[in-house]
């Protein structure tokens, strides 16, 4: 039988997904680092830090918490993804921000309260 595929093209091939895996993993990286950067979490490790006098114990408490929580995302994500087309998640997510927006901008007429 004739070998379809040279060493030369599963070098290409494992190459190619080695790199793209590596451009998702910079992605989600650089996406969360930016999204967590000055918000709650970060100010409540902080303080507790300040507080305890043990930034190892605290770091090794946030890390475990922020991997849960990424876990508990990815998983939530591939079963959503297994259910729904992609078009469907990003247009429930974008009207679920709007819907978030207008509850915020309604909270804060004057008519509202």
């Amino acid at each position: 039988m004739k070998k379809v595929l040279s060493d030369k093209d599963d070098r290409q091939i494992s190459s190619f997904f080695s790199q793209t895996a590596w451009r998702v993993a910079l992605v989600s990286f650089g996406s969360i680092l930016l999204a967590e950067m000055g918000d709650k979490t970060q100010l409540a490790t902080l303080l507790l830090s300040a507080r305890t006098q043990n930034p190892g114990v605290i770091f090794c408490g946030a890390a475990a918490a922020l991997i849960s929580t990424s876990l508990i995302g990815v998983w939530a994500g591939a079963w959503v993804a297994r259910l729904f087309p992609p078009r469907w998640i990003k247009t429930m997510a974008g009207l679920g921000f709007v819907l978030i927006g207008l509850t915020l901008l309604w909270g804060s007429l004057p008519i509202a309260g």
